[in-house]
């Protein structure tokens, strides 16, 4: 009976150190972040800002402007990275069919303006890449209600380490 109290005992004991042991080497690595904080760079704030304050997004509104395409679709828009609203200097925008191949790749104009001529149907995503900034538009129908379709683009702003 003695020996089953004392192996409790142990257990208990190892449970506890187990336990304080962790808890210590969480405490000791909230301990070395504190310190690092005292390195930061106004670059790593102003990077810091941009994640905090991005808005990304896209709008889709189909259009008449390129009326009496049957089997095609037009698509049009502009681009603009959300979190400055400058226009990115060159940005590759990519349609991927339905089994994720690339169905067609296009640069934006130096405006952000672009415009591409696809098949109408299910598109499995769109990519906008820019240098630090992209988008992703994931499962898309284009050509459902009409030949135009006008998609304008507010483009991540990404961390890029120099």
């Amino acid at each position: 009976m003695q020996s089953v109290i004392i192996k409790s005992v142990i257990v208990v004991l190892a449970t506890l150190f187990f336990m304080t042991s962790c808890a210590s080497k969480e405490q000791r690595a909230l301990g070395r972040i504190k310190r690092m904080k005292h390195l930061d760079r106004d670059y790593d704030k102003e990077q810091e800002k941009l994640w905090s304050n991005n808005c990304s997004g896209y709008t889709f509104n189909y259009t008449d402007k390129f009326p009496n395409e049957k089997d095609s679709v037009t698509v049009y828009g502009k681009i603009r990275v959300c979190s400055t609203g400058k226009t990115p200097s060159s940005t590759t925008i990519s349609f991927y069919n339905r089994d994720g191949s690339l169905e067609k790749k296009i640069k934006a104009d130096r405006s952000g303006i672009y415009q591409v001529k696809l098949k109408a149907g299910y598109y499995d995503r769109i990519e906008a890449v820019s240098l630090g900034a992209e988008i992703f538009v994931p499962h898309v129908y284009l050509g459902l209600v009409g030949s135009s379709m006008n998609i304008d683009l507010k483009l991540l702003r990404i961390y890029v380490l120099y």
